[in-house]
């Protein structure tokens, strides 16, 4: 039987071995119907001496093809094409239905609103004022950073390189246990210190290893939307509870889920109000806990960042029967550094280890060993300490001179808050005007802002706008201020439509 012709094979591409480039080709045209199953092609030979190429280049790609099942060799015979199965539906327009999605990642739909996913996917090509968490990296000390990772790289063994201890890299444990938990009065042993890329790991760790759909859980509101998603993915129920200028309101939170599994709060710095959870309130929470055998989870989002006075006494820092069986402290080097690191650390009770260990092990890992390396160097060399008194004097020149700006353009009805530290603080806005619509028109005019009714409860969602002072030029911050002011004020005195399911205030006059 006469072989078909395979001629329209052109090797040409001399980045890619040539039995590569063969394979590659027979199979295309295999799959988009040139040939047909059965149909003999040349023999090793013939094809060599067609392309002018050893033959040896041919067997190799042949035994290829023959090993994927494209094409069929016998002895004695020539090689022909092999039969696979004809396509005889239609290509669905969308690759995946809704359908073959799980239940979690259905559930995601709702904790991260489309707007929010596609703020995220566009973020990284962006570095304008008020976006919260841009890092200043002119203030960073790159050059000694680069020392420590170009040192630890050189150094690492072999024992290094298999790195597989699920908590992370002993030296950085040693380090946050000894230069950074104590700025928050936390005392614990380098077993209970895992290393996690970031606070979102550490609060995904908690989420998998304590809550089932069958477990309640609360947390403050307005608060993280990153937060409410790592829960959603459990399936478990989550209970927005208010904040007032003491805090979390605890009181209500034990009414409403007096048997809830899992808290979790900020009580350094609640996101995004910048609030304090009052001592008080603190021991509230701890007696609740220590009480119904829940556990609390500390997210410390800018509780390091705080630019006005000392960090306030983490919950493990409280002397309090029972307290260190019952809390987990979750930080992040994210603030202090910059996002893209992705290094934080938790620290668990005692009893816990193991099963984090456990969870840990069976999902993710710790970030790459060099950079847990490094930048445990980097702050047992003090790098990190002199770093961080440098930035809470920056952060609180910029934050209080765009405060004092939008203090005197803003209208009355829309006050900036003041927060008691951090880089964040927010613009409050009336009920009527549509915060995410508003975000929107900024983001159109070079300016970031994150709205604030995202981690709002659904019910009543507080209006504003969240800012971060970042990493911008006094002019730049100033010119930001003038841009955001002119468009609130647009805002107010349009009365721009709200979202769904809000409605404008009617007046009682």
């Amino acid at each position: 039987m006469v072989p078909v012709s395979l001629s329209f094979i052109r090797l040409s591409d001399a980045s890619r071995p040539l039995t590569v480039q063969l394979v590659r080709q027979i199979r295309e045209a295999v799959l988009e119907g040139h040939l047909s199953a059965g149909e003999p092609i040349p023999s090793t030979r013939e094809l060599a001496q067609q392309l002018g190429v050893a033959r040896n280049t041919v067997s190799a790609a042949y035994q290829a093809l023959s090993s994927e099942g494209t094409i069929v060799l016998r002895a004695r015979r020539r090689p022909f094409i092999a039969a696979l199965p004809e396509q005889r539906t239609a290509v669905s327009s969308s690759p995946v239905v809704a359908g073959a999605l799980s239940q979690a990642a259905r559930r995601l739909a709702m904790a991260v609103p489309e707007e929010r996913l596609s703020e995220l996917m566009t973020r990284r090509a962006r570095s304008r004022p008020f976006g919260p968490g841009i890092p200043d990296l002119g203030l960073l000390p790159m050059r000694q950073l680069e020392r420590c990772l170009v040192r630890r790289w050189r150094a690492m063994t072999s024992a290094d390189a298999l790195h597989d201890d699920p908590r992370g890299e002993i030296s950085l444990r040693r380090a946050i246990l000894r230069h950074v938990a104590p700025a928050r009065g936390i005392r614990a042993t380098v077993e209970q210190v895992f290393i996690t890329e970031g606070s979102q790991s550490g609060i995904d760790l908690c989420c998998r290893a304590l809550l089932d759909a069958k477990h309640m859980t609360w947390t403050e509101a307005p608060g993280s939307v990153a937060l409410r998603a790592a829960v959603g993915m459990t399936g478990a129920k989550l209970l927005s509870i208010p904040v007032d200028p003491d805090g979390v309101r605890v009181d209500v939170a034990i009414r409403r889920a007096a048997g809830a599994r899992v808290a979790f709060v900020s009580p350094a710095y609640a996101f995004p109000s910048g609030v304090q959870l009052s001592l008080a309130r603190r021991l509230q929470l701890l007696d609740w806990a220590v009480t119904n055998g829940a556990t609390v989870v500390e997210v410390d989002y800018e509780g390091e960042l705080r630019a006005d006075g000392a960090p306030a006494p983490a919950l493990l820092a409280l002397d309090r029967v029972g307290a260190r069986e019952c809390v987990i402290h979750i930080g992040t080097f994210s603030r202090s550094l910059f996002p893209a690191l992705r290094l934080g650390f938790a620290i668990v009770p005692a009893a816990l280890v193991r099963p984090f260990a456990r969870v840990r092990a069976a999902s993710t890992r710790s970030a790459p060993y060099p950079l847990q390396a490094a930048l445990a160097d980097f702050i047992e060399d003090g790098h990190w300490a002199r770093h961080m008194r440098r930035l809470k004097q920056a952060t609180r020149r910029r934050r209080d001179l765009v405060i004092a700006e939008l203090r005197r353009l803003l209208p009355k009805e829309t006050p900036p808050s003041v927060p008691a530290g951090g880089a964040l603080f927010t613009v409050h806005l009336p009920p009527f005007v549509d915060d995410r619509a508003l975000a929107t028109a900024l983001a159109e005019r070079g300016v970031d802002v994150l709205p604030l009714s995202l981690g709002a409860r659904r019910r009543a969602p507080t209006r504003g706008l969240i800012l971060g002072v970042g990493a911008h030029t006094d002019a730049a911050l100033l010119h930001a201020a003038g841009v955001l002011s002119h468009a609130v004020r647009e805002a107010v005195s349009a009365g721009m439509q709200p979202a769904r399911g809000v409605r404008r205030a009617r007046s009682r006059h």
